[in-house]
């Protein structure tokens, strides 16, 4: 799950995905094209040491395996200027609300 938040007096966006059980390690994010952002990752579940791996389960809700999420920045957003960090289950990331202009100028 995903909170994506656009605080229109701030100058960045930011978006919280919950990935409950997983480390930095687990996860990984590129930037495709120029305005994709691409989480990606596997939860892979791990048997408790008193069962084996293919225990039956009555129920089973938590999901595991191969996972992908894209989000859209804005166009030309670079890679650089992505902020990630990771604790507790918790993915932040960050990205500039828009990118600086290629042809920007100060007034003469």
């Amino acid at each position: 799950r995903v909170e994506i938040c656009d605080d229109p007096s701030s100058s960045r966006i930011t978006a919280t995905l919950e990935l409950p059980g997983m480390k930095a390690d687990d996860v990984r994010v590129i930037l495709e094209r120029d305005n994709l952002l691409a989480i990606s990752g596997e939860r892979v579940q791990k048997a408790p040491s008193n069962q084996s791996a293919s225990a039956g389960y009555p129920v089973r809700e938590i999901k595991y395996g191969k996972f992908i999420r894209t989000l859209d920045v804005p166009s030309g957003t670079m890679m650089s200027t992505i902020s990630a960090a990771m604790s507790d289950g918790m993915l932040l990331l960050s990205w500039p609300r828009s990118p600086p202009s290629a042809t920007a100028r100060s007034p003469q």
